[in-house]
Parts: C-alpha cells; sequence; structure tokens
C-alpha cells in the first residue's frame, strides 16, 4: 500500500457515495492507536521505541501519548527536517495528521485504545495506582501531562473533528489511576466526540463496567453536546465476529447500553443520538449479511424506543469534581465508589440514567418527583442541600462512600451499611420502592438489567448469564408484570426465568400474594382501540395499568373478550376502574379485588 494508493481508495470511497447516497455527509476517517492493532509500526517498535512504555497486556507496551521524542534525522511530511530532541509526541501527532489528512482526503482522526487518555486502557492500575497504592506525588504532573497532549495536539493541528475510542474503565478510575482530567478535556476541547460505550463486556462479559463507564462519560459532554453508541459485529485485528461467537447472536449489548441515557442542563433527557459499528468486515474482509441482518431489527427497535423520560433511578455524578480533585482521599473515594457501582450493575441494580452535579444544580426538584437519587456523599454543599430537599419532599436519596464520610442517611437504610458494598444499595434501593431479589449465589453471576421509560411504560432491557436462575420484582406500584409471557408470584412478588437476553414492556402491576399471572398481546379488531392485552390468574388481585393515552379514556377493563365478534358492551366493562396519577404525573388506571381473567383496551 502506498500513500498514492490509499488517497485513490479515499476518493473512491467518496465517489460511491456521491453516486448512491447523493443526500448523505460522507466523511472518511483516519485511526491512529496505542499499539500494534491496525498496522505494522516501525515509527513505534524501532524508530521510536521511546512512546512505548505503558500497557502491561501487550506484549511489546503500548504508547504513552504523553511522552517526548528522541532526535530523528528521516524527513517526515511535517518535519522535513527531522524531529529535534524532545519535541512532544502530541506536537509530532498533531502536524502530521493535519498534513496527513490534507494529503490524503480524510476528514477526521479516531484516537483508538486509550489515546489522548491512558497509555494502558484496560487496565485498573496506572501511573498513579498500583492496586494497592495511589501515588498522590505524582498526581500533579501526570494529569499536567495528559492536558498538554490535547493542547499541543490542537497547536499541530488546530480544527481537525477528533473521535475518540477512551478507556475500558469510568472517569473516576482513569482520573485515580492515569490522571485524566476529563471534565477539563471536555471544556477545553473543540471538535471533539467523546469516547463511546466500551466493547470489552462482549469478551470478558463485565457489562457493569461498559454501563457505569459510559455514564461517566456522558454525565457532562464537550460543546458539540452528543454521544455514540458503538456495537461490536466484527473485530479484523483478531478472529472473531461478536454477534456470532461472543454475544451469541443475542442482542443484549444493544439494548443494554443503548438504554443509558443522560439528563443535560436543561432538564432534558438524551440519548444517543449517532451509531458506530466496529466493524463492517471481518478478519478475512468478509461482510457476513447474517452479522447485518440479524442485529439490525433490534438496533431499529433500541433506538425508536429510546427513553422519553428520566428513569426511576437517576445517578447524580459529580464528573468536575472527581476529575479535579487534588488528594489521595478524592482519589480513594472515586476509584471505589465507581467500581462499587460498576459491581452493583452487575448483581441487577437497574441504573442507566445519569447527570451531572453542574447540571443537577441547574433543575428544578420537580423534575425528579418519583425518582430514586443515587450519589456519593456529596463534597459540595449545594449538592447535599439539594439531595437533602429532594429526601424532604418525599423522594428518595440513596448515598454511597467511606466510613468517616457519614451524616446522614438515606432513605431506609442507615449509612453505616454501606461499608457492605452491593448487598446495601440493593437493600437500600428495596427500602426506596424497588426490590428485586434473585436466586443466584452470592458468588454466581447475576443480572444486568436496565430500566427506561417509553410511552408510559417500563422497558426492561435484562442479560442473565444463568438462564436457570430466577430474578424477582416488586415495585412501587406493585409486582411488574411484562408482556409476552407468564410471571410466578411469590409473597406478592413477580417472578421470571429470563433467556440470556431480553427486551420486554411492563405497563401492568399486580399486588397479590400467590399464583401464576399471563399477559400476553391479542388483536384489539375494533378500530376503537389501538391494542388490546389479554391478563389471565387473578386472585383478589389490585391491578394497576399504565396506558399511552394518559386520559380518563386511556383504557377500558373487561371481563370477556369480545360481544358478537367485535368488542364488549357497557355492562361488561368495569365500572370501578379509578384512573390516577402518581408522584410524577403519570396517568394510570387502577381495579381492585379482581379474579380471574381480564382485557385490557387501550385507545
Amino acid at each position: 500500500m502506498t500513500y498514492a494508493g490509499l488517497k485513490k481508495i479515499v476518493h473512491a470511497l467518496r465517489a460511491a457515495a456521491a453516486e448512491r447516497i447523493p443526500a448523505s455527509r460522507f466523511l472518511v476517517g483516519t485511526t491512529f492507536d496505542i499499539g500494534p492493532e491496525f498496522a505494522v509500526s516501525d515509527f513505534k517498535y524501532r524508530r521510536h521505541p521511546e512512546v512505548m512504555t505503558g500497557g502491561k497486556i501487550l506484549r511489546y507496551g503500548s504508547l504513552d501519548s504523553t511522552v517526548t521524542l528522541a532526535a530523528d534525522t528521516r524527513a517526515y511530511a511535517a518535519f522535513p527536517d527531522g524531529i529535534p530532541e524532545g519535541t512532544s509526541f502530541a506536537y509530532f501527532l498533531g502536524r502530521q495528521t493535519e498534513a496527513f489528512c490534507r494529503d490524503l482526503g480524510f476528514d477526521y482522526l479516531w484516537l483508538s485504545n486509550g489515546v489522548g487518555f491512558s497509555a494502558d486502557p484496560w487496565s485498573l492500575d496506572g501511573k498513579l495506582y498500583d492496586g494497592k497504592t495511589f501515588r498522590i506525588e505524582n498526581l500533579n504532573h501526570t494529569r499536567d501531562k495528559v492536558l498538554a497532549f490535547w493542547a499541543d495536539f490542537r497547536r499541530g493541528c488546530p480544527d481537525l473533528p477528533v473521535a475518540t475510542r477512551g478507556t475500558n474503565n469510568s472517569a473516576g478510575i482513569d482520573y485515580a489511576t492515569d490522571g485524566v482530567p476529563l471534565y477539563e478535556i471536555y471544556e477545553t476541547e473543540k471538535n471533539l466526540l467523546p469516547p463511546p460505550n466500551s466493547p470489552w463486556a462482549a469478551i470478558n462479559g463485565n457489562f457493569g463496567l461498559e454501563l457505569m463507564g459510559h455514564m461517566t462519560r456522558i454525565a457532562t459532554l464537550p460543546p458539540e453536546d452528543t454521544f455514540l453508541f458503538r456495537y461490536y459485529i466484527h473485530d479484523p485485528w483478531w478472529v472473531n465476529s461478536p454477534w456470532r461467537d461472543r454475544y451469541n447472536r443475542q442482542p443484549h449489548d444493544i439494548y443494554l447500553p443503548m438504554a443509558v441515557s443522560r439528563i443535560d442542563g436543561e432538564g432534558r433527557v438524551r440519548s444517543a443520538e449517532m451509531f458506530g459499528i466496529l466493524s463492517i468486515d471481518n478478519s478475512y474482509g468478509e461482510m457476513p449479511d447474517d452479522c447485518v441482518n440479524e442485529p439490525l431489527p433490534h438496533i431499529l427497535r433500541a433506538e425508536r424506543e429510546a427513553s422519553d423520560a428520566i428513569a426511576p433511578i437517576v445517578w447524580v455524578y459529580p464528573v468536575r469534581e472527581i476529575t479535579t480533585a487534588r488528594t489521595v482521599e478524592e482519589l480513594r473515594r472515586a476509584y471505589f465508589g465507581d467500581r462499587m457501582i460498576a459491581d452493583a450493575v452487575n448483581a441487577a441494580f437497574p441504573l442507566n440514567c445519569v447527570t451531572s452535579t453542574d447540571n443537577f444544580l441547574l433543575h428544578d426538584l420537580s423534575l425528579y418527583r418519583g425518582r430514586v437519587l443515587l450519589s456519593p456523599v456529596p463534597t459540595s454543599p449545594e449538592v447535599e442541600k439539594r439531595l437533602a430537599a429532594h429526601a424532604a419532599a418525599g423522594g428518595a436519596v440513596i448515598l454511597y462512600g467511606e466510613r468517616e464520610e457519614r451524616r446522614t442517611e438515606s432513605r431506609g437504610i442507615a449509612l453505616d451499611d454501606i461499608a457492605e458494598g452491593v448487598p446495601a444499595l440493593r437493600r437500600a434501593l428495596a427500602a426506596c420502592g424497588y426490590e428485586i431479589r434473585t436466586t443466584h449465589g452470592e458468588e454466581e453471576k447475576k443480572p444486568v438489567l436496565t430500566l427506561s421509560p417509553y410511552q408510559n411504560s417500563l422497558l426492561f432491557s435484562v442479560y442473565n448469564p444463568d438462564t436457570t436462575k430466577d430474578i424477582f420484582f416488586r415495585f412501587p406500584h406493585g409486582a411488574p408484570i411484562l408482556l409476552g409471557g407468564e410471571a410466578e408470584l411469590r409473597e406478592g412478588m413477580a417472578g421470571y426465568r429470563f433467556p440470556r437476553a431480553d427486551r420486554r414492556e411492563c405497563r401492568v402491576y399486580l399486588r397479590q400474594e400467590s399464583g401464576t399471572v399471563s399477559l400476553s398481546e391479542v388483536a384489539p379488531v375494533s378500530a376503537i382501540y389501538r391494542r388490546k392485552f389479554r391478563l389471565t390468574g387473578l386472585a383478589d388481585a389490585e391491578l394497576i395499568v399504565f396506558p399511552e393515552e394518559e386520559t380518563p379514556d386511556g383504557l377500558r377493563i373487561s371481563r370477556k373478550e369480545e360481544i358478537d365478534g367485535y368488542f364488549p358492551e357497557e355492562d361488561f366493562y368495569l365500572a370501578d376502574t379509578e384512573f390516577c396519577r402518581d408522584a410524577d404525573g403519570r396517568g394510570y388506571f387502577k381495579a381492585s379485588h379482581l379474579d380471574g381473567e381480564f382485557y385490557l383496551w387501550f385507545r
């Protein structure tokens, strides 16, 4: 491959796009990676091995983007007289990128696998943390060098758009281990696409770390105010096609990260607005149809059903405070706090909505009515006052932190118990009205689930690592009855045995001690109604239903399916159905002391 040949390929791609999809905005980017992926590199491994001082996973190390270069007399496009001793790698990369993209026709640069963030993006330790000790004496120097990378890169390449891969971890872990000042990078960078969700959950099954880390990086955003969902279909670096051989054709790593949302400064719920694929071809240059046709319906559904309201549990994440911290105590709290939340998500704690503390302070607290707020013990008096005000108004707050930080109680559980970690978080959540139990042993992998609001329903997205085990739910309105199957009721909780991956709609809740309940969608037949559900197995039950149309006419409940082949006469509708609104203002219908089989007619 020559530069001239590569330029022809870029030109051919543009010409094909202009011909086939003339209305599109077609961009071609180039990649720079931290290690040996994508291209053999004499520059990294022979001419300038001084840059390859990072990493433990890769045999020959990985690139530390904060280093300076040794003198080099070789002519480069942007350095025709060679590289002077002590030139920052970032400045060299910036100038070379500017020349490369200009000459070959590329539109943007993708910084792959941690470039610009960490020299060891796959690890849970780094320059500041060795797995045992936080080396606080290195913090200022380390964080300043990360910021200097971006400043030096932009000196050499001022305006080119840059997309990033980031690390496998979170804002807190990255800062505590490698001094990555994410907030300041976002504040000072322009034309920056922030890191997407990590693809490594496909490899190691750590979906809690994927979701938690993704939320920390989108709690606040660069000025472009958008973020990406990236899906892992192939990876040419090694022979794997995750849709087939890692996901086993199951869509959990579509629905889970696409259920993630953020609340911006104006109080709007925002979901991913960009979609990326890694990659369209496999190691052999093939593009198998099944790896497109099979996941595509799930991707389209997840996009269509993006959250349109704030999720039941909101993480108030202090990204600015964490990534400007200066003490060893703050580093420890950031690191272990984020790791605990990842572990909680891996243990059926349904967290998929985030806002930054700065945005939280801009919001009217009425925005969070009926929501559980999850937060580390706040260091900001203003944040503490707002959380306390939410609790005083009847809201639920769960705080987590170290022993010396305790100075209040969360609703339903004393912070003395937070030292127990994940089990205490689940007990606290139960005390706030969301009780989730599993039949998995303490050391066994548990389900990962998200709860995303959509058209007055709650969508359950589930990854279940053990399909022989059950999970039971009881929420503030009762036991959630998921559409499209049966639920076993035990002690008022609804139990399910999920497949490996599932996506289920919930509009129906029951207060009933025991029994087997079935909920299925059937044809409404009559044009008066848009949808109809069949609900069986009720025994002296209190029924709550959330309709799409939140009005007193939005739902009718009947004991019989149809009369004369169409729909019930007025005599067959329940007369004592009550239309109500919950603490959040959502409309629902309630009926009590129901036995047997019923039909729910939605307008």
